[in-house]
């Protein structure tokens, strides 16, 4: 593929909002590795190649004390993310069309300074000039989160790319969405055939894998993941090095086994100590052969705040019990994690039912309940720290708080209403909606819209009720447990009422009216 102006403004990008950026995350997870991240209250955040803003409007409507400023070259974008934005009545976030390169100390400081996607799909200029943003333009314990791709997990992927280039070789004048049709039909042939030769198949099983994968993505990711000009993956130790040349340090990844190694088995752990020594990195770099790591989501800070990181995976008992878990929605395999069923079973109930819970939560349902009197509490904080190393829970010192409806007591913020009609009216072919902790949220429709508005001041279920039927018969719906029937004034809508007011707590849209 020929290098081009900007083939985003060819092929939108859907802008949705990533979970792993969420500044909530990234404060927990700093905080995790013993450093003291700006306060989430007051902060300012910047977003390198922001699109629309769907990765920072998610998280302005929830932090309206946070201003959020996003840069992108795609000029029609950010003009549509801002048309958004002004009809959300949103203040706190806005959005410049700006050339990474042009970013100098006077563009302003930020607390957190988020780049996804974007370092290794850009020229070694721009990937200097990010770095270079990330020390002017951090503040002193400000944090910095990149992600890129990696090798060796990208030398397989590389065949597709190079498969889907040569495909669209002679075929540079079709439009970009064209090509990537093209090239996706190539790379299925492909598969089908190697599949169809049984020498082939076995041996080639990973690429198969690969090539399948493709055809699962949305034309949008496969041309920019796969046909962009620039694709330059890269080793956590090649790019720890450039961090060094920038005087930043690296803290570690998102995904804490790609950093810790305390949840392996006895002789993997012993095989990288014997490698690595003390050394972090190569620690961190073996565990990318070993798994064959193709993405990585990196934080850093400045280069003064390296001795601070704690790499020993031992966190202090004082520090977990300021934390907050919250269910990270994975598989609930805990039966094949922990030895002890006691531990399972406490993990269990508080990951998959509680949902959010702290260390005091666990200890006091310990002491209450008999079934669990055996656990002690050392076994109680590892059980924490591993299920927060495997990717069960996520780690909040700021944990967004949510409150269930009360007549009279509660009511929904207006940016909340005007967030989600924004969305519905079309907003919503362009950004994807995301949750307290930018999380992606599906299936928010019309009901949840009018619910929303009845709330806007303080009432009660009864007229909530009330009023909900009456929408319902204005509006012709139909009575889907009932062969259909058109809803009349003999319809009962609590049930309808209650779910929808629990999926409106849920979302944090719910608040105290004496706040």
């Amino acid at each position: 593929m020929t290098e081009q102006n900007n083939p985003y403004d060819e092929l939108r990008y859907y802008s949705k909002p990533f979970s792993y950026t969420s500044i909530a995350l990234l404060e927990g997870n700093a905080t995790l590795w013993g450093l003291t991240p700006p306060a989430l209250k007051g902060a300012k955040v910047l977003e390198l190649g922001s699109s629309f803003g769907g990765n920072l409007i998610s998280q302005a409507v929830y932090h309206p004390d946070t201003e959020f400023v996003g840069i992108d070259l795609a000029d029609s974008q950010i003009t549509q993310g801002n048309e958004i934005i002004k009809s959300m009545g949103l203040t706190n976030v806005r959005l410049d069309t700006k050339n990474i390169l042009d970013i100098t100390p006077e563009f302003g400081m930020f607390d957190y300074i988020i780049v996804h996607g974007i370092y290794s799909w850009v020229p070694d200029n721009v990937k200097d000039k990010i770095l270079e943003v990330c020390r002017e333009n951090l503040t002193p314990n400000g944090i910095a989160y990149i992600s890129y791709n990696t090798y060796p997990g990208w030398k397989s992927r590389e065949v597709a790319r190079d498969i889907m280039l040569y495909a669209n070789k002679y075929t540079q004048n079709l439009p970009l969405s064209e090509q990537t049709r093209r090239g996706k039909a190539v790379v299925q042939l492909f598969s089908d055939a190697i599949k169809s030769i049984e020498s082939e198949k076995s041996k080639n099983q990973k690429r198969i894998e690969n090539f399948d994968d493709i055809q699962t993505k949305d034309e949008h990711y496969v041309a920019h993941e796969y046909l962009e000009y620039h694709n330059c993956p890269l080793y956590l130790n090649q790019f720890v090095d450039s961090l060094h040349q920038h005087q930043l340090s690296y803290i570690g990844d998102t995904d804490f086994q790609l950093s810790y190694i305390s949840w392996m088995p006895q002789h993997l752990r012993d095989m990288i100590n014997q490698l690595s020594e003390t050394d972090y990195v190569v620690r961190e770099q073996c565990l990318d052969y070993l798994y064959d790591v193709a993405f990585r989501r990196s934080l850093l800070c400045h280069a003064h705040l390296q001795d601070n990181i704690n790499r020993t995976e031992n966190i202090k008992t004082d520090l977990l019990n300021k934390l907050t878990f919250i269910n990270q929605g994975k598989e609930n395999n805990l039966s094949n994690i922990f030895n002890n069923q006691g531990v399972e079973k406490l993990l269990e109930h508080f990951i998959y039912q509680v949902d959010s819970f702290t260390i005091k939560s666990l200890t006091d349902y310990v002491s209450n309940n008999k079934s669990f009197e055996n656990i002690t509490e050392q076994e109680i904080y590892s059980s924490v720290l591993l299920a927060i190393i495997l990717g069960y829970i996520n780690v909040f010192l700021t944990p967004y708080q949510t409150y269930t409806f009360e007549d009279n007591k509660t009511y929904i913020p207006k940016r909340f209403t005007q967030y989600v009609k924004t969305l519905l009216e079309g907003a919503n072919q362009y950004i994807g909606a995301g949750n307290m902790y930018n999380g992606g949220v599906e299936n928010l429709n019309e009901l949840h819209l009018y619910m929303m508005s009845q709330m806007e001041k303080p009432t009660t279920k009864a007229a909530l009720n009330s009023s909900l039927k009456a929408y319902l018969i204005q509006n012709g719906y139909k009575d889907m447990n009932n062969n259909e029937k058109l809803i009349d004034e003999e319809y009962d809508c609590s049930g309808l009422c209650d779910s929808i007011c629990k999926t409106l707590a849920n979302l944090g849209y719910i608040q105290p009216a004496t706040l």
